[in-house]
Order: structure tokens, then C-alpha cells, then sequence
């Protein structure tokens, strides 16, 4: 049996392991980047991507209801990405940084629902709240440089080498070391460790060798052809065809941890199924596990931490329980944020009892869709596209901006406008019905599509299915986008509520109707999977009966294409043929609203911690200035107290 650190405290049973430490080493040399076939990918946040709870990796948040108007927050860090005019976040949202630059020292104190937490295997996890928590522990071989670019930077390896299209050569950072402590006793990370995750990725196979369904992202992996570490700092793999967007959707994907195969080995399928014991996690991160109980974890700093631009603070805590005591504690200095789960309302009251205190804005991820698909059946009124198109332009998204987050948001194209480079421009979305600002001719238009499939009489009834938990948040809002389509297309259309999975499995099933609901949160700002499972006719994920020659042409280009900016420049064709009319858009993004945050003076956060998700782990590269006049005195890492059974 393992041990833990002596005298940890746990309310939950753990396996008890000893956790040693070093100080913190000196800023490693990082490796390189790659050479000239780099410029192809480098430099140019699940088992499901669909769009409702049961296929979420877990279910989305609910977004609040209140909001206020904002940017995004997209500026980076100077020394580590370089900025540009549109991702420069709002004036109130940046604190001067101290003209010393980065501290060491201090706690930070965030909000996080860590209950909500599936497993301690990163390879078999999936939950958000994990992932969150898994960001400070693990590394991946290459990271977002920003998650709303897409942009992709260094982390245990260097950006790879490309000799050809279908070859990655990888450096591993001669720095990198697992933790100092049990199973691998700060050992340096290899190559052969690299390839060993992902073949287990790819092998998803249990402790006893038969198949695991946990290994969510086996699916993924599978776009390897081959690994192979050919020296200790050397890893190469291949594709069996140009795959551009490989490095950003397996190696650099939210999931996509490297661990030790020693943890493997020792914990086998207590790995999984034991998710009480965080000490049988086993690191190349910053942070290091102290203390869990299941609603609160503490992390501290690597004793070997072997990259030295980040995990300023000496730890850092995640705290849960009651949402409606975040206000209280924030109060009370012990957050050193506030913002989601709280509402924006209750945020903005935070703002004016605390006008010094900087705030931020996030786009909420999840966001509100309208699925409208094809359907085979000619007698369905869902079989004609102009007849959907109608449905789309007739939803006044300024109106459901208004109505879902009290104005305070943005409506969205086929890919979200907080996605850099990616989503359409403001000025050319304002050129397409639903998005010109133009109501009336809205109206006229959708009326005019109907009377060309044949008149409201010809076409016939249409359900509109809403689901529960989404009318449940928001109350009314299935009748007034009822309401909308109704008004402006002439049609009958009557409003059904049903549960997100339920619905989900129906039109997966090939039952037609519209759904009105949350969508999933990209994990990358590249839509071209998603767009490949969803839109492609061949897609796994393409519900809709239809196919259409054009789309699924600029969806492969979009595929094999390396440069980043050729391959937006095709994704703007692609969205500008779907808003046109040209072509059938059956996933129908709406609108996404806008968290709003505040945080306290001394906080000082990396900016792309706000970006709009999975980027927790830029809280390694946030500092405290704790020589702040207000900075809370006595915050310090806990003391882990002795254990009655400390020799049991």
C-alpha cells in the first residue's frame, strides 16, 4: 500500500503516500521550437460533442440569467503570446501589474464545485470540474497558447517538427520531471513516457486487459498511426493522412495529460474507481495534492517544479459548498474571485459595494442553439430547408439576448463570436438575415420563404420541443421563440417540453422537430471537427437528412489544410454559405450571454484565465501581491495535523 503525506488530513479514506519536497528550480531551458514544418501548425477546453446534457462530458452549467455588456477577455501576457488589437480586454477588467513583475508567495482562494468530480485517472475522467483540478497536476505535451485562438504553444515538449504531413517529431523539455514523491521519486519525464499514454489511449484496456468504455477519448487517439520513441528526449508519431487539426484535438485538447506509467501499475483500476483518494494522482505539474475532503482541495507548489514562469503562489485551494455563501466568504477575503456560479446581478452589486476591485467578463460557453433538422419524410413539414431557414431568421436573437441574459450578451454565428479569428466579424455577420439589425425585413423574408415551399396551409404544423431543465432557467422563453417563429413565418407551431436526453435520442433515433436548447462548449476554438461530425453528410453526428457536395468539400479542404489562417479564411466561406442560404444550417447557434467577475485588488490573474473555458491552469501563471495593504494576513498553506491511525 502507498502512503500519503504524514499527517494529511482526510475526512474521506485515502491510500496514504509520503510527499516530499525541493525547492523550487531555477527557470528551465525550454526546448525550442520546431523546425521549418512547424510554421504549418505552431504558428499560423469528449466521448460526445452534441448538443445536450446526456452528451455533454458532463452537464453544462446552467448560464445565468443576469448579465452585463462586454468583450471578451482575450489579451495575453506579452512575454508568452503575442497580442492583437482584437483580443485587447476591457479597461475596467485590467489591474496594472506591479512594476516588479510576477511575486512568489501567498494562497489563492478560488470557487470550484470539486463534488462534481468523476475520477482521479486522467486519461479516464471527463468531468469538467476533474479537468479543472487536473490543470495544476498534469501537463500535456503542447497547450493552447490562448483556447480562443487556438493558437498552440510548448509545455513538456516543444511545438513538433513537421518533415512531412502526416510526421510530428517532438522534443521533450530536458527539464521535466515527474513529482518527487511515490511511484516515481522526481524521475525525468521520457519520451518512452509519452508514447505510453498514448498508446494507453489508444489500448483502453482495464488493469485486467479487457476493455474499458472509461477511456472516453480512445476515439480521438485512434487518429495515430503510429508511436514511437526513438531516444529518450525524442518522440515521433504519424497520422495515416494529413490531419491538421491533430495536434490542437489530441495532444493539445483539454484532456490530454501525460502521467506516470508507474501510477498505472501501482493503482490499477482504483485509479478509477476510487475518487476519493487524490493522492493517487501522479504529476508533472506545478501544484502537488495537501489535503481533499471532497469539497475542498488543496494544492501545493511542486517541491521540484521544473519550469519557473508560473506557480507564483505557494498554493492554491478550490473550495465548494453552498453557492449563496460565495458573496459572504468574497466579503470576508476569502475568495479571491467571484463571478460564476454567482448572477450577474448579484456580481454587479458586488462591483458597487467594492468599486476598487477590478472585474472581468467571460462568454459563457454553453451556447443556447436551435437544432432544426432535414427530414426525409416528404410529408413532414421539417422537409423542406427553406421552410428552416424561415424558422432561423424569424428568432430575434437581440430579443432572446435581452430576454435570457438581461441584454448582456451577443448573438453567435455558426462559431461563437468570442472564438479569435474563427467566428465571422460583427461587420460581416451584420450583412445576413437575423443578424442585420433589421426586423421587419426578417419578418418579410421568413414569410416569403414559407410562401415559396407552398404557404403555411401546404406546409402544416411544426413542434417545437424545449427542453426542460433549459424553460426550467428560463422561464417563458420556449413560448417567446414560439411565439417568434409563429409570427413571423405565419406557420402553426406548437410548444412541447422534454428532458435534454430524451430529446436528444429521438432525433439521433430520426424523429424530426425542433429542439430548442443549450449547446455543448467547444473544447478548441477550431470548429473543423466539429463541423466534420456535425455538418459533413458523412458525419457521425449529422442528424439531418440531406447532403450537401459544397459543404462537405470545404469541410475535407478545411481538414488537410495546415495553415491556421487559410483554414479560418475556408471556415468564413463555409459560415457565409450556411447564412446566405446556400446551404441547409441545421445546428443553429442563437446567442451566448456573458459572465460577469470581480476580484479582489491583491489577485493579480494571467488574462487568459477569463477566456471562455478550459483555461484553469492559468491560475499557475496568476500571482498575489501580498504585500497589498489589504492583502488577508495569516493565509497560509494548512497545516496537515496528525492522524490517530498514523501508524495503522
Amino acid at each position: 500500500m502507498s502512503t500519503r503525506p504524514p499527517g494529511a488530513t482526510r475526512l474521506l479514506p485515502l491510500r496514504r503516500r509520503r510527499l516530499s519536497r525541493r525547492s523550487l528550480l531555477a527557470a528551465s531551458a525550454r526546448a525550442g521550437v520546431g523546425a521549418a514544418g512547424l510554421a504549418l501548425v505552431g504558428c499560423s477546453d469528449d466521448e460526445d460533442q452534441a448538443q445536450a446534457l446526456a452528451q455533454q462530458d458532463e452537464p453544462p452549467e446552467p448560464p445565468q440569467a443576469q448579465s452585463a455588456p462586454a468583450e471578451s477577455q482575450q489579451a495575453q501576457q506579452a512575454q508568452q503570446v503575442q497580442q492583437s488589437e482584437d483580443s485587447q480586454p476591457d479597461a475596467q477588467a485590467v489591474q496594472a501589474e506591479a512594476a516588479s513583475g510576477p511575486q512568489s508567495g501567498g494562497v489563492i482562494r478560488l470557487w470550484l464545485a470539486t463534488e462534481r468530480h468523476d475520477r482521479w485517472d486522467p486519461h479516464r475522467s471527463r468531468f469538467r470540474y476533474t479537468r479543472a483540478m487536473h490543470s495544476l497536476m498534469y501537463n500535456r505535451l503542447i497547450r493552447p497558447a490562448s483556447v480562443a485562438s487556438g493558437e498552440l504553444e510548448a509545455d513538456l515538449a516543444s511545438l513538433p517538427e513537421m518533415p512531412d504531413e502526416t510526421t510530428y517529431v517532438f522534443r521533450i523539455d530536458p527539464a521535466a520531471v515527474f513529482w518527487d514523491s511515490e511511484p516515481t521519486g522526481g524521475r525525468a519525464v521520457t519520451a518512452e513516457d509519452a508514447r505510453w499514454n498514448i498508446q494507453r489511449q489508444r489500448d483502453a484496456l482495464d488493469a485486467g486487459g479487457l476493455p474499458d468504455p472509461h477511456f472516453f477519448r480512445r476515439s480521438v487517439y485512434d487518429r495515430t498511426a503510429s508511436v514511437e520513441a526513438t531516444s529518450d528526449e525524442t518522440l515521433t508519431l504519424t497520422t495515416p493522412r494529413p490531419d491538421a487539426t491533430y495536434l490542437a484535438s489530441v495532444h493539445g485538447s483539454p484532456f490530454a495529460w501525460i502521467t506516470s506509467p508507474e501510477a498505472a501499475e501501482l493503482h490499477g483500476d482504483a485509479w478509477r474507481d476510487d475518487p476519493s483518494d487524490v493522492f493517487l494522482n501522479s504529476g508533472t505539474g506545478p501544484y502537488t495534492p495537501l489535503l481533499y475532503n471532497g469539497f475542498e482541495l488543496t494544492l501545493a507548489r511542486s517541491g521540484n517544479w521544473w519550469r519557473g514562469d508560473s506557480a507564483y503562489a505557494d498554493g492554491v485551494t478550490f473550495t465548494s459548498g453552498d453557492p449563496n455563501n460565495i458573496v459572504s466568504l468574497y466579503d470576508a477575503a476569502a475568495f479571491d474571485a467571484a463571478g460564476f456560479p454567482l448572477t450577474n446581478e448579484t456580481v454587479e452589486s458586488l462591483r458597487e459595494r467594492y468599486p476598487e476591485h477590478p472585474g472581468f467578463e467571460r462568454p459563457l460557453d454553453a451556447g443556447v442553439e436551435l437544432l432544426a433538422p432535414l427530414s426525409a419524410d416528404p410529408e413532414s413539414p421539417l422537409s423542406d430547408p427553406r421552410v428552416l431557414r424561415a424558422a432561423s431568421i424569424a428568432i430575434d436573437r437581440p430579443a432572446l439576448v435581452e430576454r435570457l441574459y438581461a441584454g448582456h450578451g451577443r448573438p453567435s454565428g455558426p462559431a461563437p463570436w468570442f472564438l479569435d479569428g474563427w467566428s465571422l466579424s460583427d461587420s460581416l455577420l451584420a450583412g445576413f438575415p437575423a443578424y442585420r439589425g433589421d426586423r421587419e425585413a426578417d419578418l418579410a423574408e421568413s414569410g416569403q420563404l414559407v410562401s415559396a415551399a407552398g404557404g403555411a396551409g401546404a406546409v402544416g404544423a411544426m413542434t417545437l420541443v424545449v427542453a426542460d431543465l433549459f424553460e426550467g432557467f428560463f422561464a417563458g422563453s420556449g413560448e417567446a421563440v414560439r411565439a417568434m417563429i409563429a409570427e413571423a413565418t405565419g406557420l402553426e407551431v406548437e410548444r412541447e417540453l422534454r428532458p435534454f436526453a430524451e430529446a436528444i435520442d429521438q432525433l439521433r433515433g430520426g424523429e424530426r422537430f425542433l429542439f430548442l436548447g443549450w449547446g455543448a462548449a467547444p473544447q478548441q476554438a477550431d470548429p473543423t471537427d466539429q463541423w466534420a461530425e456535425s455538418l459533413h453528410s458523412a458525419g457521425v453526428r449529422h442528424w439531418s437528412d440531406d447532403t450537401d457536395a459544397e459543404i462537405d468539400g470545404l469541410i475535407e479542404q478545411m481538414q488537410t489544410t495546415f495553415n491556421r489562417a487559410a483554414r479560418q479564411d475556408l471556415a468564413h466561406q463555409l459560415q457565409e454559405r450556411l447564412l446566405g442560404g446556400d446551404a441547409h444550417q441545421w445546428r443553429v447557434k442563437l446567442v451566448n450571454g456573458i459572465q460577469l467577475g470581480i476580484h479582489q485588488p491583491w489577485f493579480q490573474p494571467d488574462r487568459r484565465l477569463f477566456e471562455y473555458a478550459w483555461s484553469t491552469e492559468r491560475v499557475a501563471t496568476s500571482w498575489l501581491d501580498t504585500g497589498h495593504e489589504s492583502y488577508p494576513s495569516g493565509r497560509e498553506l494548512p497545516e496537515p495535523e496528525a492522524e490517530a491511525d498514523a501508524g495503522g
